[in-house]
């Protein structure tokens, strides 16, 4: 039961699903517990990705695919990404671009790399394996999950704060739901492995020398840019390999 009640609270927390969790007493130490489900909940948008990619041939699925996917498990994490773009890319001081990512204003930054974005993403449909996807959405998922347990909050309020200080044991629970993976390849599994860790730690390192910690944007946004570099890892990989 107590199982049940957190993956619906992550659910609650990074996707759109009609999911609601009545008032809970232990509603902050639960908090800290969700980041060990969200590799399970990536599962999710990665068949969704995974069909869309199965039929990319059909312009129309590929779109409406896309569409589902953002709308009910990456809209958070693409708002996130553009919040940090607009913040990061801004020379001021860390006050100044914490302001400019709490304020989620579209500025230049974020309408030019977030349409850069999009386009990479819909054009990586005609060129990677639909399970590519299924790899880049859970192991995206990862790298959030990851970021909390080698981070610190940029501020003490917001959503990202309540994450904190993360439970070490998250990043062992959630490794557990990779393991389906491997069965599809352990070669795709380690570059996958590498890609995600990488990207935490790359993300936790700038975001750390911008805003000297991290936040619910950062976090959500470390997804998109971690499933980005797998998908681009994984067509270069079976390009080259």
């Amino acid at each position: 039961m107590y199982l049940f009640i957190d993956l619906v609270l992550a659910l609650s927390f990074i996707s759109r699903l009609p999911v609601r969790v009545r008032y809970l007493e232990d509603f902050q130490d639960r908090i800290k517990r969700i980041p060990r489900y969200f590799t399970l909940i990536g599962y999710l948008p990665g068949i969704v990705y995974f069909l869309s990619c199965a039929f990319a041939e059909n312009t129309v699925l590929r779109i409406a695919g896309i569409a589902i996917g953002f709308y009910f498990f990456d809209l958070f994490h693409f708002d996130g990404l553009l919040d940090m773009l607009d913040g990061f890319l801004n020379q001021s001081s860390k006050e100044k671009r914490l302001e400019i990512m709490s304020k989620g204003d579209v500025g230049p930054f974020a309408v030019f790399y977030g349409t850069l974005f999009v386009l990479a993403f819909y054009d990586l449909f005609r060129l990677v394996k639909p399970i590519d996807f299924l790899f880049a959405s859970v192991f995206g998922r990862y790298t959030m999950t990851t970021l909390i347990s080698i981070s610190k909050p940029a501020k003490g309020t917001g959503l990202g704060a309540l994450f904190f200080p993360p439970n070490r044991v998250n990043i062992l629970v959630s490794g557990t739901f990779l393991i389906p993976l491997l069965f599809f390849g352990p070669v795709k599994f380690a570059l996958c492995v590498g890609m995600s860790v990488a990207a935490a730690v790359l993300v936790k390192v700038i975001s750390h020398r911008k805003i000297s910690g991290v936040t619910g944007d950062v976090i959500g946004g470390s997804c998109l840019i971690s499933q980005m570099l797998i998908l681009m890892v994984l067509y270069l990989s079976e390009k080259w390999g």
